[in-house]
């Protein structure tokens, strides 16, 4: 019996928290403020910006209670809606521009951070991670930096990130449907998980 998706998918949970959580703490403490400080002001922008949200949303709460109340028509509620819509975005657009793009940097200092760490954390740990251990399953196979670099980053990570993690269904989909239970980073890499203390041919 080969290794099936939700004991894969378990280990790789378990695995994955630990380097989730050191970036998160990382973020909050130290990276977070380096990539605020490419945009100047960049607190005063948000705290503007959160107050200029709020602001629009009693507004329109107000226009909601007046229709609610046919104080005002559908047709004068569309129109006082329109110009809102419009003038907050005119007003904020530099602002929605500036947080888009420090959120947008946050989300690949994640991606890149990630696959780096869980490269080498494999590395280190030659593919025997912890929670492998904790589900019962190995990685068996020739195992190198090499072999390691096209599972891990390669066929894993990028591979999903690209694929805008339609990679995973693909994962999914070979784990659960086929009879050697192969991923592509199995095959490509020449490594596979196995259930500890057995061995299956490649």
């Amino acid at each position: 019996m080969r290794v099936g998706f939700f004991r894969r998918a378990g280990a790789f949970f378990i695995d994955s928290i630990p380097i989730i959580m050191l970036l998160s703490l990382l973020l909050s403490f130290f990276v977070g403020d380096l990539l605020k400080a490419q945009f100047e002001n960049f607190d005063q922008i948000s705290d503007e910006y959160t107050i200029n949200v709020e602001e629009y949303y009693a507004t329109l709460e107000g226009y909601n209670s007046d229709l609610e109340n046919e104080i005002i028509t559908q047709a004068e509620y569309e129109v006082l809606f329109a110009d809102l819509d419009e003038q907050f975005n005119t007003d904020n657009i530099d602002a929605q521009g500036v947080i888009l793009s420090y959120y947008m940097n946050v989300f690949f200092y994640y991606l890149i951070s990630y696959a780096i760490i869980s490269y080498f954390y494999n590395l280190i740990m030659k593919g025997q991670t912890f929670g492998r251990k904790l589900f019962q399953i190995e990685l068996a196979g020739k195992i190198t930096w090499y072999t390691l670099l096209i599972r891990e980053l390669l066929w894993k990570t990028m591979f999903w990130i690209t694929t805008l993690f339609f990679g995973l269904v693909i994962d999914a989909f070979m784990i659960s449907f086929t009879k050697k239970k192969k991923t592509l980073r199995d095959i490509f890499s020449g490594t596979q998980l196995i259930f500890k203390g057995t061995s299956y041919p490649f």
